[in-house]
């Protein structure tokens, strides 16, 4: 159970530390303005449409998805919310 508790602790920590100003400013600087762009859209998919889906799971397959709302914010989800995002930026930008 203490090990459970210290991933969720480090995992939150990250999400966090993610949105700081300096943080960002440095992303920039460092891979350039659309990294940064499909980084925060990465972020914003994650979080909010990984309740949306689990929501709507939970309401038109079984009421048992309704226990995993709170999983985007403490399993990473980048895996499958990268490379999607990721596509649909390139398709937008024609490239």
């Amino acid at each position: 159970m203490r090990k459970l508790i210290i991933h969720l602790q480090k995992n939150l920590e990250h999400k966090i530390s993610f949105w700081k100003l300096k943080n960002l400013k440095d992303i920039v600087q460092k891979y350039g303005l659309t990294f940064l762009t499909i980084l925060i859209f990465i972020e914003i998919v994650e979080h909010v449409g990984g309740i949306f889906l689990i929501r709507w799971l939970g309401v038109n397959v079984h009421e048992y998805f309704n226990a995993f709302l709170p999983a985007p914010f403490l399993i990473c989800f980048h895996w499958i919310s990268a490379p999607i995002v990721f596509f649909i930026y390139m398709k937008i930008k024609k490239k």
